[in-house]
């Protein structure tokens, strides 16, 4: 009796993991499918910069061939950064430094909608505009 309980519970078990197995499997696979493509060759787009903090605000149109944000950035100097298990996290833009102190930070947006991805998942589009905005306050 003992050992039928016992093998019930081991392939309750199995199931289970073969069950999280399959969904970390397709979850992965819908992540991939979803996710937008770099777009190849030469493009045009506009850098603003702004933190009402420093009074500073500037605005450049760039061409570039990079296919993510945070290469572009980090190629033409405009960012620091420190890297955490996230990816990467910036820290100053064009010198100007997010200060934990007062819960500084730098928002990224894109067309004016806020990034829903990291700096270096975000992909350039010809024509896009992208903010980077000092935000106080978490």
């Amino acid at each position: 009796m003992e050992e039928k309980k016992n093998n019930k519970k081991l392939i309750i078990i199995i199931v289970g993991i073969l069950l999280l197995i399959g969904l970390c499997t397709g979850l992965f696979f819908l992540y991939k499918n979803t996710r937008e493509n770099a777009v190849e060759g030469e493009k045009s787009i506009i850098i603003q910069i702004n933190s009402e903090r420093d009074s500073y605000s500037f605005e450049e149109s760039y061409s570039t061939s990079e296919e993510y944000l945070g290469t572009f950035l980090d190629s033409e100097g405009l960012i620091g950064f420190t890297e955490s298990q996230y990816g990467r996290y910036i820290t100053s833009v064009q010198g100007y430094e997010a200060k934990d102190d007062e819960q500084s930070w730098w928002c990224i947006s894109v067309n004016g909608e806020s990034a829903m991805t990291g700096v270096d998942e975000i992909v350039i589009n010809d024509g896009d505009t992208y903010s980077l905005e000092l935000k106080i306050g978490y």
